[in-house]
């Protein structure tokens, strides 16, 4: 049961993002027949209905001394978790696997798990204990000597800078994670990196040196068809669009980007880039569609019990 639940949500992951960070996973055990989930919504599906049982079977198997699945499941259910807003419960399952790997001497698969764990108490903006984990991660994978994994947290550490507005740092760590991305030839990792150095010159106010890595991103992104980074990449084209006042555009690009993640599931994105079109319209003086747009975006914040909520909030009231 352990096997089947573990292989078929790890498959499942990699339908929903195809530029994961790969699980090594032993093989199934003789009989164990995982399901095959080849499209997008079908994945999604799986984990929308197996939700509650994937808790329980982790329950069973932290109970049975089932160190490995306890690591690894949660990493192949993270994916989902972020997409629906379920931060606390991937922080409770992150803490549970991180004291899974220790337990078995996995030293990669706490790199792994430290990083996740730490995203997710930035989603909880527990930003103190998120930098303690990334940092202790980052440190693991040096020890290792693997790049990609270093790559990732240095991304993950500058969305974790931006968030606490160091916007500086958080420009350093994307530009290290595009230089570690490209002297291992991964160009998932890359399209990512320019889109997080491109956003970084944008929020740092320099639009023009912004939009060139962006667009990079952008048609980077479409190329390899990683659809939820494509969005992202839409929605910095657009917010430099913005910057250089240039509301129209600005306006499309946020609509690719919105049509993206409600087909994906990203609920937190869905509402972040309806803030930036109700920006957008803001800024055109279209102020029925900027409320209309800021509106949406409260009910999704509030539903999640985000703190941008106030933000918004904020916005609709002036």
């Amino acid at each position: 049961m352990l096997d089947h639940y573990l292989h078929t949500a790890y498959a499942a992951a990699l339908v929903l993002k195809p530029s994961r960070e790969p699980l090594i996973l032993a093989p199934p055990r003789s009989g164990v027949t995982p399901e095959h989930l080849h499209d997008y919504q079908r994945a999604l599906g799986w984990f929308e209905a197996e939700h509650n049982v994937l808790l329980a079977v982790l329950a069973i198997a932290a109970k049975t001394g089932f160190d490995a699945c306890v690591c690894q499941l949660p990493s192949a259910m993270t994916d989902f978790l972020d997409r629906r807003g379920y931060w606390h419960e991937s922080a409770a399952l992150q803490r549970t696997a991180l004291a899974a790997a220790r337990r078995l001497g996995d030293t990669a698969g706490e790199a792994m798990v430290g990083r996740t764990l730490g995203t997710a108490c930035a989603w909880l903006t527990d930003f103190d204990q998120a930098r303690a984990y990334m940092t202790d991660s980052l440190r693991l994978y040096r020890k290792l000597g693997d790049r990609g994994g270093q790559a990732r947290v240095h991304q993950s550490l500058g969305w974790l800078a931006g968030c606490e507005d160091r916007r500086g740092d958080s420009l350093g760590h994307a530009e290290q994670a595009l230089r570690l991305f490209q002297a291992i030839g991964n160009r998932a990792g890359q399209a990512a990196a320019f889109n997080a150095v491109g956003w970084c010159h944008a929020i740092l106010g320099d639009p023009q040196r912004a939009l060139p890595f962006c667009r990079r991103a952008l048609a980077l992104n479409q190329e390899l068809g990683l659809r939820r980074d494509e969005a992202h990449a839409w929605d910095s084209v657009g917010y430099a669009e913005h910057q250089l006042g240039h509301h129209g555009d600005a306006a499309d690009c946020y609509h690719n980007a919105l049509r993206l993640f409600r087909e994906l599931g990203y609920r937190f994105n869905e509402a972040v880039i309806l803030t930036h079109l109700g920006d957008a319209r803001h800024a055109a003086d279209d102020q029925q569609q900027a409320r209309d747009a800021w509106q949406q975006a409260l009910v999704i914040l509030d539903d999640l019990r985000h703190p941008d909520a106030d933000k918004v909030r904020a916005k609709l009231g002036r």
